[in-house]
């Protein structure tokens, strides 16, 4: 029997999510709390968790203390954020993910709608069960210190081989993740350069009013500019368009032969609005030739069918994030059992094979 821990300061979204977990026969509701301080003091009582569903914004110690206070403590317990839409919240979201949390889950708008309820219920148990396959390890303090010592190294080595590989690059740069992916993005985006020839496109799964928070932490940490996508946008090199949350994303040319996204509210694939699958195959009718692809830490599938099709067509250079180094190891696994990826990489150097790859 998995354990869970719920803390929220509203005792409606408590009764709620207990009463959604309370129903499955495999997991349980171990203890509540209305704040992060009561929370923490659990976990200084050394009680044992599963999976923790935090709220934001609380009372005494808010979600964001309570997570700082788990990185301080080194307690590896997988967390997922339980927020709300609101401006404020969808900030606070991202930097949740950053100390942390390895996804989150949007609060239904009305409790009272029966559909929205079923929605947020399916949501929560699919997060929660992800939780279980997540590696712990990648969590671990001691884990990123090595990875920044290699990041260096890494650098060191792209620079010998830039002269060698320049007249490869790809046409275009497209990136897939998922669970994990928001903290997986800010070690690969940073290092891509605003001189690198090309225009980067990242689909990273995420509900509407989200995406715009994660594309302003990105902007302000990476030398390339790192928007999100609106509908009619003509692709620049250098430039980093992430997919609007709640949307599918394409690309089309138009009569100069630009090429220019397509950001409509068409049906989820799988449950999934945005969908990789959906951009790699709009590439097909593109005027890229190369295409150079990263499939990061995720779970599913997304990813896989579209460089399926897309290989036999155009030129693709596919890197997929080694087991060690994701979250959750389910959209890189898919990828590289359908035999589509090239290289597999650690997170730190995701981005140096993309910027130096050779397309096939």
């Amino acid at each position: 029997m998995k354990k869970i821990l719920i803390i929220d300061d509203s005792a409606l979204m408590r009764r709620v999510m207990s009463d959604i977990i309370q129903s499955e026969a495999d997991v349980c509701v171990a203890d509540i709390a209305e704040n992060g301080f009561v929370a923490a003091q659990y976990i200084v009582e050394n009680r044992q968790y599963d999976c923790i569903l935090v709220d934001i914004n609380m009372p005494k110690m808010d979600g964001i203390a309570f997570l700082q206070f788990l990185k301080e403590k080194q307690c590896m317990i997988p967390t997922l954020v339980v927020s709300s839409i609101a401006s404020r919240s969808a900030k606070e979201t991202i930097r949740a993910l950053e100390l942390g949390a390895y996804d989150f889950v949007r609060k239904p708008g009305q409790i009272a709608d029966t559909n929205a309820k079923d929605d947020f219920a399916t949501q929560l148990m699919q997060k929660i069960r992800c939780s279980f396959e997540i590696n712990n390890s990648v969590m671990h303090e001691e884990k990123k210190q090595k990875q920044k010592s290699l990041n260096s190294s890494a650098v060191k080595t792209g620079k010998k081989e830039v002269e060698r590989c320049k007249h490869e690059k790809g046409d275009i740069i497209f990136i897939a993740s998922s669970t994990g992916g928001p903290k997986a993005l800010q070690s690969v985006i940073p290092k891509f350069s605003p001189d690198i020839g090309c225009p980067i496109v990242v689909v990273q799964h995420m509900p509407a009013g989200f995406t715009r928070s994660l594309a302003d932490r990105l902007n302000e940490m990476s030398s390339c500019k790192v928007i999100e996508a609106e509908d009619g946008m003509v692709l620049e090199n250098g430039i980093v368009y992430i997919a609007k949350g709640g949307f599918q994303l394409s690309v089309s040319m138009n009569v100069k032969g630009e090429h220019y996204l397509s950001v409509k509210k068409d049906e989820p694939r799988n449950g999934l609005r945005p969908c990789a699958d959906i951009f790699l195959e709009s590439l097909l009718d593109s005027g890229y030739r190369n295409v150079l692809c990263g499939v990061l830490t995720g779970m599913g599938s997304d990813g896989t069918n579209g460089l399926v099709q897309l290989k036999k067509m155009k030129k693709v250079y596919t890197v997929s994030q080694s087991e060690s180094t994701c979250v959750v190891y389910g959209m890189p696994r898919s990828a590289e059992k359908e035999g589509v990826v090239d290289i597999v990489a650690d997170l730190q150097d995701i981005a140096h094979h993309l910027m130096y790859a050779k397309t096939k």
